[in-house]
């Protein structure tokens, strides 16, 4: 099959980079994921007209704070806010807002008074940015300082907002972050494609043994080394149209301001960035034992990007955190549509279709085994579909049946297991939507051959990967699930036939892969140069 389509096909959309000036602060040391209980304080002063940010304690120091150590010159900065009131407290709280503070004087590049700045030390990987950790002791600002789009105070010390509570607020607010979700979700998968492309050019390159009196046959030929790298291959051409359609509806809502759209976007790029970087995280160390002990050389980069890409899990929002936002969004949604709700477009098969997928299976189609029905991707979108129905039902019994004696809180943590399975099956669905969509409106046939081939080894290995929950339904019969795994396989090896031309399609130069392992002409003279023969 020729390729020569996909890279213009693969490269239709660019994130554009995001080039932040202000430095966000939000992390605190003691609080982590939970945002709304940030402890650093903004008080107005009326007689002023400024506000007095303030750390109250080493728990609330903010952390991991990028460019902050060495250039930062502001930082937004996340607090309560607090107005003077004339109540037994003394205060009262309108919840987090962000606030402009200015960091170093702009002649001198010392700390201002009453900001102290430490470095967060030696990490992991990313040492080239320049975490900093930062208190705040007494430190003045300007009353427009305030970031003011949902909630403003005015000269006189009266709250004004749009915005009818706190938690609206908050929600409004945390919602303008969604973007660096967005970006991490895509930058995640350029990094598997280089760790693929590295892995696989390698695989190609590499021969070991063979038949007796023979050549040595490719490692890339070998079932096993297939098993590792195909699905992987496959994965991340799913999760390329999955991003790509992700940063066009994000676009879409920041044009439109449309809060269906809004909230749609909040949970699917949260679900989406936590399985897409978890995904990358455990295939780099795939990749790297692929490539046996030349992957384990610095030069071949696979270190490299296991340290830089690792903090993604955490990045933005930690990922169980993220994928528990997606299973409550999905409950909320369940519980929409027996209230007659609007649905989003991505839950709309909970609507249309929860009735046929929780039905008994039909018992002659879950025999089917015949090729062409294990390829068709009516039947794969409706496996997926089925297990995320038949996970948020049972979900929501059980939720039903905990909060009764445990509460809400406990009911939530007695499920947590099954909701993070259930935000997982959701997110797949998603995928493979997206991946099959992608396959139908190629304009070139090879390629789309290509793609499609690539598109059923995505959906079978994930359908296989997961085939005991099919099999305790009945959803599968054991012949089906034969069939599944022989053709999985089957399709691994012919993906391996055109592994070549799929990584190439990622349009990856050798500037940008860098690994001597994966030149595209010379590698093992350019290797053994580079470490130094």
């Amino acid at each position: 099959m020729l390729l020569k389509n996909l890279p213009s096909i693969l490269l239709s959309r660019r994130l554009l980079v995001l080039l932040i000036s202000l430095l966000v602060s939000s992390w605190e040391c003691s609080i982590g994921s939970n945002v709304q209980g940030i402890q650093t304080v903004a008080t107005f002063d009326p007689i002023t007209d400024e506000f007095t940010i303030n750390t109250p304690n080493d728990g609330a120091i903010k952390w991991w704070i990028g460019n902050a150590a060495v250039h930062g010159k502001f930082a937004s900065v996340f607090a309560k806010l607090m107005l003077p009131t004339h109540d037994a407290k003394g205060v009262s709280d309108m919840g987090v807002h962000a606030f402009i503070v200015p960091l170093r004087n702009f002649k001198t590049h010392q700390a201002l008074p009453g900001i102290e700045i430490h470095d967060c030390g030696h990490k992991v990987g990313l040492n080239g940015v320049d975490n900093g950790a930062l208190r705040f002791t007494s430190v003045r600002i300007p009353r427009d300082n305030l970031l003011n789009r949902f909630g403003d105070v005015t000269r006189d010390g009266k709250y004004t907002s749009n915005l009818p509570t706190i938690n609206k607020r908050f929600a409004a607010t945390l919602g303008e972050l969604v973007g660096g979700r967005v970006g991490l979700a895509y930058s995640s998968v350029g990094v598997l494609k280089i760790a693929s492309t590295i892995a696989i050019r390698y695989s190609l390159l590499r021969q070991q043994f063979g038949p007796p009196k023979q050549p040595e046959i490719s490692i890339l030929d070998y079932q096993s080394q297939q098993h590792k790298l195909m699905p992987m291959l496959a994965t991340a051409y799913a999760f390329h149209f999955a991003t790509v359609n992700l940063v066009e509806i994000y676009s879409q809502m920041k044009m439109t301001h449309d809060e269906q759209l809004a909230g749609e976007v909040h949970a699917l790029s949260a679900g989406i960035k936590a399985y897409v970087t978890s995904y990358t995280a455990k295939s780099l160390s795939v990749c790297r034992e692929a490539c046996g002990g030349h992957g384990y050389a610095a030069v071949n980069r696979f270190g490299t990007l296991r340290n830089d890409h690792d903090i993604f899990q955490t990045f933005e929002g930690d990922n169980t955190v993220l994928l528990q936002q997606v299973a409550a969004d999905l409950l909320k949604q369940y519980k929409e549509k027996f209230q007659g709700g609007t649905l989003s477009v991505t839950w709309n098969y909970l609507r249309e279709s929860m009735n046929t997928y929780l039905s008994q299976p039909n018992p002659v189609t879950s025999r089917w085994e015949g090729v062409e029905h294990l390829r068709d991707p009516k039947f794969q979108l409706d496996a997926f579909r089925y297990r995320t129905s038949r996970l948020l039902q049972s979900a929501a019994v059980r939720l039903r049946k905990h909060s009764k004696t445990l509460g809400g809180f406990g009911a939530w943590n007695r499920c947590l297991n099954h909701l993070l399975t259930l935000a997982e099956s959701h997110i797949e669905s998603v995928i493979l939507e997206k991946f099959i969509e992608a396959v139908e409106k190629c304009p070139d046939a090879s390629s789309r051959a290509a793609l499609k081939l690539v598109c059923d080894l995505y959906a079978l290995h994930r359908i296989w990967n997961d085939i005991g929950t099919y099999r305790n339904v009945d959803y599968v019969a054991p012949n089906k699930a034969k069939a599944i795994h022989k053709l999985t396989d089957h399709l691994s090896f012919q993906v391996r036939n055109i592994a070549k031309e799929l990584v190439d399609a990622f349009d990856l130069p050798d500037h940008i892969t860098r690994a001597p392992i994966a030149m595209q002409s010379e590698a093992y003279a350019q290797y053994t140069q580079q470490v130094g023969f």
